[in-house]
């Protein structure tokens, strides 16, 4: 896969696999330290990449099957400390030879010259958690949480007012330049989520909305 954005200081790849995923390499150049953002099925591109680079650590966004389907094959080449939501941490925990990266809400993660701030924002899982990334504008790895058009899937109307809460008080107060770089398809930014967001918190919806809700279909 072709590198999704390059400057003076990182590299950002992705690669496609699995259920239509996203999994992430992220790089920094003056040290060639790198870390991987979730692990889908098939990660032999993923591999390939990574194999080129110094990996310190495995994020993952939340414990979806799709997203944790080649942890096995990815921990078996670079057996590194991983971070993971606490709520989410036992679909991966017996597995973990080399530690963990804490992801608790707002705590850094640090590599090379980078540094990345750990969002707690349950909903489409309990321990579903965004990294973001400051430099250069910003870069907004969102999980399966924000997506362009709408947020993540819910399993009931408190987890979609929990995910709601998480999107509107801390990913949509970021920077508006901010890239939004999801768990599946095609990034947005922080701008337009942001306008999406607020046609649908102007209307009217049942208090018992949840499932796949699109900001501007209901």
């Amino acid at each position: 896969m072709s590198v999704h954005y390059e400057d003076e200081t990182f590299k950002l790849q992705v690669f496609v696999s699995g259920f239509s995923n996203n999994a992430w390499l992220l790089t920094d150049k003056a040290s060639d330290e790198s870390l991987i953002i979730d692990t889908p099925g098939n990660p032999a591109e993923l591999l390939n990449a990574a194999g080129e680079t110094s990996v310190i650590g495995i994020l993952i966004t939340h414990n979806h099957s799709d997203h944790l389907e080649g942890f096995g094959d990815v921990y078996a080449s670079h057996a590194v400390p991983v971070g993971i939501g606490a709520d989410d941490a036992p679909a991966i925990a017996s597995r973990l030879i080399a530690g963990s990266i804490d992801v608790a809400h707002d705590v850094s993660v640090s590599f090379g010259g980078l540094s990345l701030t750990a969002i707690s924002t349950p909903g489409h899982t309990p321990g579903s958690t965004c990294y973001y990334l400051p430099s250069n504008g910003g870069h907004l790895f969102s999980g399966d949480t924000l997506f362009p058009g709408g947020p993540g899937k819910s399993g009931s109307p408190a987890a979609f007012a929990q995910m709601l809460e998480g999107i509107s008080t801390k990913l949509l107060t970021l920077p508006a330049t901010v890239a939004v770089h999801p768990g599946h398809g095609d990034d947005s930014n922080v701008a337009k989520s942001l306008a999406e967001y607020e046609m649908f918190a102007s209307g009217d919806h049942d208090s018992n909305l949840f499932g796949d809700v699109t900001w501007l279909g209901v």
